[in-house]
């Protein structure tokens, strides 16, 4: 790997962790982009990365390790208890000073008792990464993801020849308020890192409609080109220069970015779908979609007629808060990821 690649990489994995990162350096980790698929690809996984559910483990997990840990102090406890008899019987016969004696046993027996001890601290282990790995509650309006949220909400049934196929999704409760979304040309922008230093030297792009999370109305706000070639966006807002991460999801190892037919002019909005579809009026998508495969993270697709999936999908109502969707309820619409 070339240097221009190195320091490329770690410019985009400080901006990615929220660290400061001046204009200077994030300009030349753009331009640098520009020029390397290496490096795109690097920024592109970053955003991937993101888009992953926290992992969980199995909620009987922590039950499980105390059940062997019980089980292997009872084993042990047992085995010091088939000594004793022998120790006590011989110790009459041992002239040594008793407290040679105690030591003498201990030294014996001191393994025994260290291997449940042992087993304990490692249930202790085992149950705190459980903790650990718990998904951590988010800000700038992201929903706190909840622990029913961590696998595929999927459900399946038998149909009439007993083979399992996939039903309709069960919708989970959607929160009160969206994540503090805008929208640039339709597609879907959620917060990212604030960066430092203005925008003075970024190409613009546009503008977005936003009045942010102000109760006023909402006004044309100037968009900029963002340092990352990750799709992203930079918008100055009331608490600085801020990238916007477009709200994306994989399939097929694709990204696909999710696209509003409504305004989202201001924060806790939720994204609808465009006005070409109707909306379905059947919990299976019909009649304006049809069930297709499940994306990266095993959410059901949905695809419309005449329109290839490669082009665009639809995602039912109501996935789970670590869902890219976050738990929007209504149905959603996604499409390639285009880099403004």
């Amino acid at each position: 790997m070339e240097m221009d690649c190195i320091r490329t990489q770690a410019t985009l994995s400080a901006v990615h962790d929220k660290e400061h990162v001046t204009d200077e350096n994030a300009e030349v980790a753009r331009a640098h982009c520009a020029e390397c698929g290496q490096c795109r690809a690097f920024a592109a996984n970053l955003v991937a990365l993101d888009a992953l559910p926290a992992p969980l483990a199995p909620s009987d997990l922590a039950d499980r390790v105390m059940v062997a840990v019980s089980a292997i102090a009872a084993e042990q406890s047992a085995g010091q208890q088939a000594v004793l008899p022998e120790d006590s019987n011989t110790a009459s016969a041992d002239t040594r000073p008793s407290s040679q004696r105690f030591e003498w046993f201990v030294g014996r027996n001191r393994w025994k008792g260290f291997g449940a001890l042992a087993a304990a601290a490692a249930a202790v282990v085992v149950i705190a990464v459980v903790v650990s790995r718990a998904p951590a509650p988010q800000t700038a309006g992201i929903q706190t993801p909840s622990p029913e949220a961590a696998a595929p909400n999927l459900t399946f049934s038998n149909d009439a020849s007993g083979k399992s196929a996939a039903s309709a999704p069960a919708a989970t409760p959607a929160p009160a308020r969206a994540p503090d979304y805008l929208t640039y040309k339709a597609r879907v922008y959620a917060p990212g890192s604030l960066l430092a230093g203005s925008t003075a030297a970024t190409e613009p792009l546009g503008t977005v409609t936003t009045a942010f999370a102000g109760a006023g109305a909402s006004t044309p706000v100037q968009a900029y080109r963002s340092p990352l070639a990750d799709g992203s966006i930079v918008v100055p807002g009331p608490d600085g220069s801020r990238l916007y991460v477009p709200v994306a999801r994989i399939f097929s190892s694709v990204r696909y970015q999710l696209v509003a037919g409504n305004a989202v002019d201001r924060f806790g909005l939720w994204p609808e779908l465009p006005g070409r579809f109707p909306v379905p009026t059947s919990p299976d998508g019909s009649p304006t979609f049809t069930m297709a495969g499940g994306d990266m993270l095993g959410v059901q697709t949905y695809t419309a007629a005449g329109v290839p999936q490669s082009q665009g999908f639809a995602i039912a109502p109501g996935t789970p808060s670590t869902d890219p969707a976050g738990s929007n309820p209504n149905w959603t619409w996604w499409e390639p990821l285009v880099i403004p």
